[in-house]
């Protein structure tokens, strides 16, 4: 589990190579949210390459879910809130194949084909509204390992929601 949390964990890290994704509606106004419910988490990772502890892993995303909605005006409900905000979080194996070209061929070697396994980490978490409507959407995406999972989590989530704002959008004036 610890190896997955890890390998999820570098995804979402700057240093080492994140690409995060957020997905929104910018025109619509989020203004008319107060609150929200931490909904349902769940880890993808194949049971049998967990290492560390879920319990654990569910409350890093969960503290950083509710630092960051919070400080951005929302206040946490136990039940009913305006917002759902449910996460996934895992690691899978993947390979990547390719052609070394002519020149990359070792004497004797007819091959000229490499490979490298390695563990792609992920976080989505989603924003609902009671109709179940998408508001907003983090997507991260690494394949690099990262030491400080929890503060990898704190940084995605961070970055994720940058640009979320409950301030009333602003009508342009037609000239």
């Amino acid at each position: 589990m610890r190896l997955i949390i890890i390998l999820l964990i570098s995804t979402i890290s700057t240093s080492f190579g994140q690409d995060i994704q957020v997905e929104y509606d910018k025109d619509r106004d989020l203004s008319r949210y107060k609150s929200f419910t931490l909904g349902e988490g769940e880890v993808i990772t194949p049971k049998d390459r967990r290492t560390g502890n879920e319990a654990t892993l569910h409350k890093w995303v969960k503290d950083a879910i509710t630092t960051e909605l919070t400080e951005k005006g929302l206040t946490k409900v136990d039940s009913a809130g305006d917002l759902l905000a449910t996460y996934v979080i895992g690691t899978q194996q993947r390979s990547t194949l390719g052609n070394l070209g002519p020149l990359g061929t070792a004497p004797n070697n007819s091959s000229q084909i490499w490979s490298r396994d390695y563990q792609v980490g992920s976080l989505i978490i989603d924003l609902n509204d009671r109709n179940r409507n998408l508001i907003w959407r983090i997507n991260a995406n690494t394949d690099a390992a990262a030491t400080d999972i929890e503060q990898l989590i704190d940084q995605v989530v961070s970055a994720g929601y940058k640009k979320f704002s409950l301030k009333p959008k602003k009508v342009k004036k037609k000239k």
